[in-house]
């Protein structure tokens, strides 16, 4: 009884110094494929993780646990010039195009170009079948 106490209190240590998650752990990325800078506010019910500017060729990514209802939401407004869009960039229909593994950490890529948003669970070039549009530009 008392090793498995201390495995215990071992396991809880681990889990907040680690962050590991008892879900799946995902890693999002948003690459920009546009010849201009771009701004997405990119929120969940839990976290708004703010507006960030990507440049051409740029990207920003996160991650985070799944929640144990698999319920997990992250959506995103854009702008580009006067363009507009916003979108799920994490929900149930985009974890099961992207769910690949059946351990670690799952990976997510969003490629912004002028005529939409694709995603794929591999970060290839875009000319490859993987990509999904998912959402035109509003103008």
């Amino acid at each position: 009884m008392h090793s498995i106490f201390t495995f215990l209190i071992l396991l809880s240590l681990t889990t907040s110094i680690t962050h590991a998650c008892f879900t799946a752990k995902w890693h999002i990325f948003v690459t920009n494929d546009i010849n201009d800078d771009i701004v997405a506010h990119i929120k969940s019910g839990d976290d708004d993780l703010g507006n960030h500017t990507i440049p051409f060729n740029g990207n920003y990514n996160w991650s985070f646990c799944n929640r144990f209802d698999g319920r997990t939401l992250f959506y995103a407004y854009f702008w580009w010039g006067s363009r507009y869009q916003s979108l799920d960039l994490f929900n149930s229909d985009i974890e099961d195009i992207c769910a690949v593994k059946i351990l670690g950490t799952q990976n997510c890529y969003w490629l912004v170009r002028s005529n939409g948003f694709f995603v794929s669970a591999y970060n290839r070039t875009f000319s490859d079948r993987d990509w999904k549009l998912k959402k035109t530009w509003n103008y």
